[in-house]
């Protein structure tokens, strides 16, 4: 009885420690934060599962969305690449790493989003461009969680953030918080928190500008027993943001057969974005999987992420 008090005590703390500076970033303005391609995730199966990784993260993908998952995982070493077009115009590429031992979790991941060429005109515009530049962002990353019982973990990140604009630039460093609760009441039920991309402002061109901070708190079950078990699992994240409204993330992962899964879900409060889906094939220590992301908007190209991923 002692330990499931204690379990449920630790839980629900770190609910609170989550929850309250997500209710302070539910009051942000929109277009207040900048660097918004940070909220892009990392991974095809959580993007097909509704954009909802940070309670059901696995592999490579947990580098991102929530590190103290897989320090609650078995020992071994993923690698994740993945490449997305955005929207027809721009390149979402990712790298990421995540590798279990005896003393914790650690995690390495690089993001780049780029942009095609875009006209430049001067002050002085007539309507003739004076030249094209190339506009991206670049994010490198490291991450560490411990595991602190056999069904919590905490984990923490840093990370720098680069970005260019013609010939103006501004680097940031930002930090995330993470946490994992695998709840003993409901084998199979496990709760995650994050909060994310805090730190200073970044200035381009003399203006500063916040960082897209974000809280989430999620939630996914896989039934331990009967014919869905090691088959389905079902999750969901609340996501609170620094210049908007929160939105919901809600999806599903059903394995036809062990080497075969069918990945579903929706993106809830968005403007323009609402229904996902993918696929995922393994075979051996390997893993390719695709994500559909739609958008609602006929004037905007769907998204498309494809990934590779290797397991030891």
């Amino acid at each position: 009885m002692r330990k499931r008090i204690s379990l449920a005590g630790m839980g629900l703390a770190a609910l609170i420690l989550f929850i309250q500076p997500a209710a302070v970033l539910a009051a942000g303005q929109p277009g207040d934060a900048g660097l918004l391609f940070l909220r892009l995730g990392m991974g095809t199966r959580e993007a097909a599962m509704g954009g909802a990784g940070v309670a059901s993260a696995e592999g490579a993908a947990a580098a991102y969305w929530n590190p103290s998952r897989a320090a609650l995982g078995e020992s071994g070493t993923s690698v994740m690449l993945q490449q997305q077009s955005w929207l027809g115009t721009f390149d979402y590429t990712t790298a990421s790493l995540m590798h279990t031992g005896d003393f914790g979790a650690f995690g390495l991941s690089y993001a780049g989003f780029y942009s095609e060429e875009i006209e430049r005109y001067g002050d002085d515009s007539v309507g003739v461009p004076d030249g094209t530049f190339s506009p991206y962002d670049l994010m490198f990353g490291a991450s560490y969680a411990r595991v602190i019982n056999q069904r919590f973990a905490v984990g923490a990140k840093a990370k720098v953030v680069y970005e260019k604009i013609d010939i103006y630039s501004g680097t940031v460093m930002l930090f995330d918080l993470f946490a994992t609760w695998r709840v003993e009441e409901l084998p199979g039920l496990d709760m995650g928190f994050s909060y994310t991309n805090m730190g200073g402002q970044m200035t381009i061109n003399e203006e500063p500008f916040d960082a897209p901070q974000t809280g989430t708190v999620g939630m996914s079950y896989a039934p331990q027993r009967g014919t869905m078990a090691d088959r389905l699992v079902v999750a969901a994240d609340v996501a609170f943001f620094n210049d908007g409204n929160e939105k919901a993330h809600v999806g599903a992962e059903f394995k036809m057969i062990p080497e075969f899964a069918l990945r579903g879900g929706y993106r809830v409060n968005y403007e323009n974005q609402g229904l996902t889906a993918g696929l995922g094939v393994f075979w051996r220590n390997m893993a390719v999987g695709y994500a559909y992301e739609d958008m609602s908007d006929d004037a905007l190209d769907p998204g498309h992420r494809f990934s590779l991923e290797f397991f030891f």
